[in-house]
This record gives structure tokens, sequence and C-alpha cells, in this order.
């Protein structure tokens, strides 16, 4: 079997032209599916509404207002893009935040460069993960696999056409990735460098990261005071890669510190989500059971309605008021309010205060928290077309990585399962958040179907090698340890 696998492996040149026939299917097969443009989130407005000033007024605020003033809103990297797509496009220039009221008279197409914008995000990350996952094993069916893993993820892609940052996010984690596989093991230390202005890159995009970054940096302190071997070379990386990432993400803090006196990478938006997911806490036996039903993604929602009472489903409903997620907005408003009124706090204060009283509801019953987080990562893998494959594939690849020692491997899977658990841990987990986790999982379904039918013999071992494969990645593809 595995040398009738073997047989037609192709080579890299033929690999790429089908690399290239797989993206010019994926661009038909999406192109057909876009489900048109569809602007009603207030992501959306904000995303654009801040573009707007940036291209016009060159300032940054998330406000919607003609005569608007500088702000803190969500991140910049996307609204930076928008601004920058908004100086080629005349049709995208002639937006306006009027364009998106009731009665607005404003053409739709104006925003076909930022649907194709999400297009050629979706298409250049499938390239990227082609290039990583064939840096990593050398073989170009893995490659292909995971390539097309996320090609043709339709429940992720389906929405490319609305301007959203997630799409954008997904294809820098891909980057931050492949920058991180090139870094490794290479004597020039000034390719951590780059490793941090990618990470920066996907902070500013998606400020989640930020704890992921912090959290990546402790962990390889640690093991570099652990063992003497490497420690020199691993702390003149993390040095490296620490300020390069330190730059850009410090100096947006800085401004925002400058501009309204707090220092911080976006505005309330994370107390409203922490809210959210406080009020899932409070759920009782029944919505425990209807929650892993109801958000089984197709059949869920009508089935929970049939097995469980209306009084038990309703708060699932994303926009009930009193719900989940309407509810935790509700209460959020509420407390805020009574702060800045009690304690005659700013938003920012207020917001700052209310995130510790939350966070101290959290740490006051870590069981109950630990097992409502569990529902929560269930609902989030299902924004993968293939989540009953990838999902426990990830995982199982991922405990082989550090049964191997293999830190390169779980150092690139690492992002994925940051996404997965904290997601979980501080937010409802609606399904898009996951998106960035994807390209992990399309890596590691890469590298198993390699290992499903990896060729054991010399000629197989040799070909990974002149393939570029560093020597920690010709192992993986054995078995046993390294």
């Amino acid at each position: 079997m595995h040398e009738q696998v073997n047989r037609f492996r192709p080579s890299f040149k033929a690999a790429a032209l089908l690399l290239a026939a797989m993206v010019l299917g994926s661009v038909t097969f999406l192109g057909f599916k876009s489900g048109g443009l569809h602007i009603a989130s207030s992501d959306s407005r904000e995303y654009l509404a801040t573009a707007y000033h940036i291209s016009r007024h060159h300032i940054f605020t998330p406000m919607e207002a003609a005569d608007a003033v500088s702000g803190i809103g969500r991140e910049p990297g996307y609204p930076l893009f928008l601004a920058g797509l908004m100086s080629v496009d005349p049709g995208l220039a002639t937006y306006t935040p009027g364009c998106l009221q009731p009665d607005a008279l404003c053409d739709p197409r104006i925003y076909r460069s930022a649907s194709l914008a999400n297009l050629f995000f979706i298409e250049v990350t499938g390239v990227v993960i082609f290039l990583l996952v064939w840096r990593l094993s050398g073989d170009s069916l893995c490659a292909l696999v995971a390539a097309a893993y996320l090609l043709f993820n339709l429940q992720m892609d389906k929405g490319w056409a609305d301007p959203m940052s997630d799409r954008l996010a997904v294809l820098l984690v891909s980057l931050a990735m492949l920058a991180a596989a090139w870094a490794w093991r290479a004597r020039q230390s000034w390719r951590w460098s780059v490793v941090g202005v990618s990470m920066a890159a996907v902070t500013l995009t998606k400020a989640v990261f930020v704890y992921y970054f912090v959290l990546a940096v402790f962990v390889a302190c640690a093991v570099a005071l652990l063992q003497r071997r490497h420690r020199r070379q691993l702390l003149i990386a993390l040095a490296i890669a620490g300020v390069a990432y330190a730059l850009p993400v410090g100096g947006w803090m800085l401004r925002n510190w400058q501009v309204s006196g707090s220092v911080r990478l976006t505005d309330t938006r994370g107390s409203k989500v922490l809210s959210e997911r406080e009020a899932f806490d409070q759920i009782n036996g029944s919505q425990y059971l209807a929650s892993f039903v109801y958000w089984t993604r197709g059949f869920g929602a009508g089935l929970a309605r049939q097995l469980f009472s209306p009084p038990v489903i309703e708060p699932f409903d994303l926009y009930r008021e009193g719900g989940f997620y309407a509810g935790g907005n509700e209460n959020y408003a509420r407390r805020l309010a009574e702060i800045e009124r009690s304690e005659k706090k700013g938003d920012l204060a207020a917001a700052e205060e209310l995130d510790q009283e939350i966070e101290s509801a959290f740490l006051a019953h870590p069981l109950v928290h630990i097992a409502t987080t569990l529902p929560l990562l269930y609902r989030g893998i299902w924004i993968d077309e293939f989540a009953l494959i990838g999902f426990p594939v990830f995982w199982w690849i991922g405990m082989r990585a550090l049964r191997q020692r293999d830190a390169l491997l779980v150092l690139l899977l690492s992002i994925g399962a940051f996404t997965m658990l904290f997601h979980a841990a501080i937010s409802l987990n609606l399904p898009r958040y996951q998106m960035p986790a994807v390209p992990a999982v399309a890596l590691a379904v890469g590298l198993s179907f390699g290992l499903a039918f990896r060729a054991d013999d010399a000629r197989g071992r040799a070909r990974s090698k002149s393939a570029g494969a560093d020597d920690l990645h010709v192992r993986w593809m054995k078995s046993g340890k390294p």
C-alpha cells in the first residue's frame, strides 16, 4: 500500500500545478456560494466607519458621525487595510457611514473590492499552508491535502463577501506559522524578527493573540532555563522576536493611552464578551445537556427544540431578550452604567473595574467555569466543514508531537489549541471566533495523511530530505521517538 501511494506522489512542480488548479476550483466554487453581501453586523459597520475616517480624515475612530474625533475602537489591522482599498478603488472610496442607514441609496457594488480581497485571503492561505507542510514533511501529497482542507472548507469560507477581519486573521496566522518554520533551526537569528512582526500583525488584527504571545514567550523562557544546550540560542531568538513584536503592539497601546488615558489595545468590547460568558455560567442541568444538541451544526437547533422545552432552549437564540448573548450584553450595560454613576468613572475605567468583578466571579467557581467551557468548545469547532475529522486529528497529532518532543510542531499547533481553548473560556465562542484555529488543524490533517501512508524505506526518507525538510521532521515522518 505504501509503495502504491509513493508511486503517485507528484514532484514539487507537479504539485504546484495541482495546487494552482485547486485554487482556481476554489475560486469558482466559492464564487457561486458567496450568498451576496449583507452588511448588518455592528462589526462590519465599525470596520467600514473606521476605515472611512482613516481614509478621509486621517484619524482613527469607530464613530460613524462625519465630525468624529480620534478615539479607541477595534483592532487597527483590518480598518487600515480597508482604508488602503479606499485609496485605490474609486467605488469603495465613495463609501460614507450614511451608506449603512436604512434609507441609503449607496450601490452595494462599492464593496466589491473588499469582498474580492477576502476571497484573495482564502486562496493565499491555502498556498501558505501548502508551503508550510511541504517545508515540514517534504511530502507533496501531505501539502496538497492540507491546502485542500482550507481551500474547500465551505463552512468557514462561505461568508467571504462580507467585509470582516476574520479571513485576514486566518491568513496572518498562517504566515506567522510559516515564518516560525522558516526561522526554526536557522543560524540567522534575525529571522525571528519576522516571526515577531508577523505575530504583531496577528495581534493588531485580533487582539486576543496578545495573550498567546505572552504565554508562548513565558513557556519558551521556562524551557530555556531548564536546558543548557540551546539556552543561549533560544533566549536570543526570544529577545529578537519580543522586540519586533513589542514595537508595533506597544506603539499602538501608547497611542491609545495618549488618546484615552488608558493603556489598552482596543475599546471595551472585551468586557462585553466576558459578560456574555458569565451569563452562560448560570445555566442549569437541562440547558447544559441541550447546549451540545443545539450547537451541533445543521440539524442541532431543530432537534433541540423537539427534545427540550421552550424555557430551556430560548436562551440559546442569539438575539432573544434575556438570552445568554443578548442578556449578557444587557447586563453589561446595566452594571457599567451603575459603576459610572456610583463611582463617577469614565467608560474605560468602569469597564476595567467590571472586568475584575467578572474575572473574580469566574475564579470563585472554577469547576463550574471549566464544565461550561466544554459545550462552548464544542460549539466553536463547527466553523470547520470537516470538524468530525479535523478536531480529533488535531489533538492526536498534538499529543504525538508532545510525546516525541517535537518542539517546532508543538509551537505551530499551539496557536490552534490556544484559539480553541481561550475563546471557549472567555466568550460564548461564536463559531467564527475559531477561524484562526483552522490553519493549524489543516497542518495536522496534512501531516496525519503522511503518517497514514508513510514510506518506511530508505528511498522515502531520502526524498523527504532532498525536498528540504529539516532533520527533525524527517524523523517525524517515521514511527517511534526521534
